[in-house]
């Protein structure tokens, strides 16, 4: 045998040991793990409250969530292995169950198994009043909640109300279904919230009335009525594996992409989108096809952008447009473009997966971006609520979740901000019209934090804007740093019931411009560490001669160790550096006649979104983000669903 030939046959043999060395090792590894094949184990959590957990079981392991997002459990389990996943210990004033629509075994896909979490009713809360109050009423009216649902599958939607105390109380007190009275617990609704569940059978008329109670003592109480078309007609579905050609689009014979769809659609149509990824590129939502475009219940269709777009939003007529249960990924500079939506834009249940910003430096890139074009009207009335804003790479500056421009009108309430490295997380820029900002969870790490986690520029005015129960984590509340002429005014704004940790509030020209009035700042919690809990952005001689009546700040708890109360961001001295003596006793600000508090220890628990003052605190009603009291059992049957 030649030399050659037993080289190859040496290499031969080599290469035959160690192929079955490796086999044997994985053999081992798969008899000792069980898992050969296995994949990870999703939940995906909604409706839990601010603040709050909940924890699951499976197969003895327990995890525990306490925001609205997706979870995995830590051990991977075989696809098709029994589900088995348990409420073992629920949040105080909620009940949180797996879907009914949950599989009964681990989804070969891993496709998140859905939680939701409901309030439950409970004692009435009585709040402080705070400005700027007036009466309750539903943002958007009658096209307040989707007014369309398909027979067979659950439906949900959710009220915007604004106005009276906050928290609220909604209660069903009415429902017919086809003209026939049924009993209200037919249909299922969020004690605080006001999320509305049911499944139709058929295709009916479901009109449903609510009751609304905020947190004053006398309460406000309002009654809304809410009308359902139960239908097949107005669904055109899509599906990954479906076709597009003439004559499909129902639940048996999907389309099978949102391009062929959508133009085959009318105004008053929805499209429902199946679970998968759906290459969309950009695209427009207009007035002349559908302006509804949601996810079947609990799956999870991904819109993916691919860096080539937005999904431009441009209604002047009714219906308003929907987007409902969506991931969005591949976000290049602007996630939804409203320009404009004159009529209300509803967005819902959105997961910005990730995005960064384009090529226009600092043109204002964000995951919805309310544009205005002509002159100041107020447009956009947009409600958006239960979202997820993830990471955003910033390559300049003025990267925020929000960005927007003439927005009036319009509800921000219980999102998620988690953005990275950018400069803040809502900026509403200029002309604000009666926004509310309301219980939504804006965190940064400590290197990434920021004065913005909520900016109010007032560039061009703004007026009656609420900024209230919120938790902001190395993010602060930012008033009128673009309003910079004298012309430009600030009025009726009330930040009030925020917790603040690691930052505070920055204000600066807008609020004393000589038509500004009515900035208010009350009932928070300002945790802001060695750093003044106050701070002023810009170069000033003296203090505004308006100083003390253009601005009223009191009733709050101020967790601090500064010997400032506050600081100037731009020069580092004169004036605007000012001691507590100067703030208190000169000034008026934060006095403890208002109720105001200043300590240099913190009452404060929990971390990351379950910060907050003990549930035992009588303070807590009065102070910061959270209202609920202790917890309290009632007698609520809640074992597999909202049904």
């Amino acid at each position: 045998m030649s030399l050659q030939r037993q080289r190859e046959l040496a290499s031969r043999v080599l290469l035959l040991v160690l192929f079955l060395v490796s086999n044997s090792i994985h053999a081992e590894t798969v008899r000792a793990t069980g898992r050969q094949g296995s994949i990870p184990v999703v939940v995906r959590v909604e409706g839990l409250a601010l603040g709050s957990e909940v924890q699951l079981d499976r197969a003895g392991e327990l995890l525990t969530a306490n925001l609205n997002d997706e979870f995995d459990f830590a051990t991977p389990a075989l696809p098709g292995a029994a589900l088995g996943i348990d409420v073992v210990a629920q949040p105080p004033g909620q009940v949180c169950a797996v879907s009914e629509l949950a599989p009964a075994t681990v989804p070969v896909d891993s496709s998140p198994v859905f939680i939701r979490c409901l309030s439950i009713p409970g004692a009435s809360v009585v709040v402080p009043e705070t400005l700027p109050g007036g009466p309750l009423r539903v943002l958007r009216g009658e096209s307040a909640v989707r007014g369309m649902a398909y027979p067979g599958l659950p439906y949900e939607s959710r009220l915007g109300v604004v106005g009276g105390t906050f928290p609220y109380e909604f209660r069903i007190i009415a429902v017919t279904m086809g003209g026939t009275p049924m009993p209200p617990s037919s249909v299922s609704i969020d004690f605080r919230h006001g999320t509305l569940r049911f499944t139709p059978a058929t295709e009916t008329s479901v009109a449903i009335e609510v009751e609304i109670r905020d947190s004053a003592s006398p309460q406000q109480v309002l009654t809304h009525s809410i009308a359902i078309d139960v239908a097949t007609a107005p669904f055109v579905f899509v599906a990954e594996d479906g076709i597009d050609s003439a004559g499909r689009g129902s639940l048996a014979q999907p389309y099978r992409t949102l391009g062929y769809a959508l133009p085959r659609t009318s105004p008053v149509q929805a499209i429902m989108l199946r679970r998968g990824s759906y290459l969309t590129g950009g695209f427009i939502i207009g007035d002349t096809h559908a302006k509804t475009i949601l996810a079947y219940p609990d799956e999870v269709p991904e819109i993916d952008l691919d860096y080539a777009g937005s999904i431009t939003v441009r209604i002047d007529q009714l219906p308003g447009a929907r987007l409902e249960g969506l991931d969005i990924r591949h976000v290049q500079q602007y996630g939804i473009f409203s320009d404009p939506s004159t009529p209300g834009l509803v967005l819902r249940h959105l997961r910005f997966v990730e995005g960064r910003e384009g090529s226009a430096p600092s043109e204002n890139p964000a995951f919805v971006h309310g544009r205005g074009d002509t002159g100041n009207n107020s447009r956009h009335a947009l409600i958006v609520q239960d979202s997820d804003f993830g990471p955003f790479q910033m390559l300049s500056s003025g990267a925020y979740a929000f960005t927007l421009f003439d927005a009036g009108d319009s509800l921000i309430e219980n999102n998620q901000i988690r953005l990275g490295a950018t400069s803040g997380g809502i900026h509403d820029k200029d002309n604000s019209q009666g926004n509310t900002y309301r219980e939504n969870y804006i965190a940064f790490s400590t290197a990434n934090a920021t004065s913005s986690g909520i900016a109010v520029s007032a560039q061009y005015n703004s007026v009656d804007v609420h900024i209230h129960h919120n938790l902001l984590i190395n993010a602060g509340v930012r008033l009128g740093v673009q309003c910079f002429q004298e012309t430009c005014y600030m009025r009726n704004h009330d930040v009030h019931h925020n917790t603040l940790v690691g930052a505070g509030l920055t204000f600066s020209w807008g609020v004393f411009n000589p038509t500004s009035f009515g900035s208010r700042f009350s009932h928070n919690i300002v945790s802001s560490g060695s750093e003044a809990p106050y701070a002023w952005h810009s170069c000033l001689g003296s203090v505004p001669a308006a100083f003390d009546t253009q601005l009223d700040i009191g009733t709050n708890l101020i967790e601090t160790t500064s010997s400032r109360a506050m600081r100037d961001t731009e020069c580092g001295g004169g004036p605007m550096n000012m001691g507590w003596s100067a703030w208190r006793d000169t000034h008026g600000m934060d006095t403890a006649q208002s109720g105001s508090v200043v300590t240099a220890t913190t009452a404060l628990t929990g971390s990351g979104p379950t910060i907050g003052l003990p549930a035992t605190d009588p303070r807590r009603p009065a102070l910061g983000h959270l209202y609920q009291p202790a917890p309290t059992l009632v007698d609520v049957i809640f074992a597999d669903s909202f049904e």
